[in-house]
């Protein structure tokens, strides 16, 4: 970073006031932007897929955020490996597709071919003092927890020691290695990824923006009425595995590890799942005997959302594609036993996190469009912003390393 960049962002970060919205410039400094892209997008763990996406060898998808792009596969071995998609001869990239099966990787414009590890098995008229196992494809670290993939591009990632001991049990609980992917949406939108992500933190905005979610989801309610039902919805289910606590996210995190929270929520009105009138809308997940009318939330790294029900989970993750747009992307998952058309429907199974996401899309980009007026000014934060505080607390930590 140079040095003129980094006192620009000490500046601004020492100015920030506590308790409310961030200033203008954070939302569209092309400065800022690359330090974000640097410090925590290349830095930390982000969700790419799910081991069902992948399940025989040679299969493979792409994971993609501003101008990097990342091959998951599983190798003739069996293993899940990534590499980045970018041909060590001229830097084409190499798989094209979003997803495919191949038994190894050739790249379309020279033809420099590579086996599912990365190495470079073949490039034709090379000179003679050319080694091909110099030129294998740039690895990325992988991680799998509870078959989530999860995929860095830092040579030193965060560790998940401390996430993988505390929530093996719940991945476990849960059955996620046995889920399998039901859906996968993306919304493009054209606004800063930070404000996607603010907005995702808080449900300030739930009763007003979100009628479906606050007719299921307690937390749409004010703080003392949510509190209450949480108490009480908590108390009710003493012993029960599923609301054991973890909170060791953003500002919380343990110095070197990655943070991570995971809780549990009741939803309203005898609702027993996230679907239009709290129905069930898929088998049972893992080894769940039965419905207790909540809902998890599981957070792993700044980036990645989950939200379980007893029948399903959905997976929320916001990329940047530039500095004023991003993208959403939200995978629902169920029983990897449950077959479509007969154990669920997919437009019951999508219905509530498709509509909530859709409202919240253009949410966003009316949000993007008051920033950038010149009237703007930072707001303050409500009550029911506090988890928006912690994830700018730390927000401003890292870009400020």
């Amino acid at each position: 970073m140079a040095l003129n960049q980094s006192n620009k962002i000490k500046q601004l970060v020492a100015e920030q006031k506590q308790g409310f919205s961030l200033a203008q410039t954070f939302y569209k400094d092309i400065d800022i932007y690359a330090t974000e892209i640097s410090n925590i997008f290349l830095k930390h763990w982000l969700f790419a897929g799910h081991v069902s996406q992948i399940p025989i060898a040679g299969d493979y998808f792409t994971f993609e955020f501003d101008t990097e792009s990342v091959i998951v596969l599983r190798t003739t071995a069996g293993e899940i490996k990534a590499h980045v998609n970018v041909c060590r001869h001229r830097g084409s990239k190499i798989c094209l597709e979003q997803s495919g099966t191949q038994k190894s990787l050739t790249c379309p414009y020279h033809a420099w071919n590579y086996n599912l590890d990365g190495e470079l098995i073949s490039a034709r008229n090379m000179p003679n003092d050319f080694e091909l196992s110099d030129n294998g494809l740039h690895k990325v670290n992988v991680e799998l927890l509870g078959g989530l993939i999860f995929v860095c591009l830092s040579e030193n990632p965060p560790s998940v020691a401390s996430l993988r001991q505390d929530l093996n049990s719940t991945f476990e609980l849960f059955g996620m290695h046995s889920m399998k992917l039901a859906e996968k949406k993306s919304y493009r939108i054209p606004a800063n990824w930070k404000l996607a992500v603010e907005n995702y933190q808080e449900c300030y905005h739930c009763a007003p923006s979100h009628q479906e979610f606050a007719q299921v989801h307690a937390m749409a309610k004010p703080p003392n009425m949510f509190q209450k039902a949480k108490e009480n919805f908590s108390q009710a289910n003493q012993g029960n595995p599923k609301f054991t606590e973890f909170n060791r996210y953003f500002d919380l995190a343990e110095e070197g590890q990655e943070g991570y929270q995971y809780d549990r929520n009741p939803l309203l009105r005898n609702a027993l799942s996230g679907s239009l009138g709290g129905k069930t809308v898929a088998p049972l997940l893992g080894t769940l005997q039965g419905y207790d009318g909540g809902a998890s939330e599981l957070m792993i790294g700044p980036l990645s959302y989950f939200l379980i029900y007893d029948d399903h989970m959905i997976g929320y993750r916001f990329l940047p594609i530039s500095a004023d747009e991003c993208i959403c992307d939200v995978f629902w998952f169920v029983n990897e036993s449950a077959v479509q058309g007969k154990d669920y429907q997919l437009e019951q199974l999508t219905w509530l996190w498709d509509v909530t996401t859709q409202a919240d899309k253009t949410i966003i980009r009316n949000n993007q469009k008051g920033v950038n007026s010149r009237f703007y000014q930072p707001g303050r934060l409500s009550e029911m912003e506090r988890f928006q505080q912690s994830f700018l607390n730390w927000y401003l930590q890292t870009l400020d390393k």
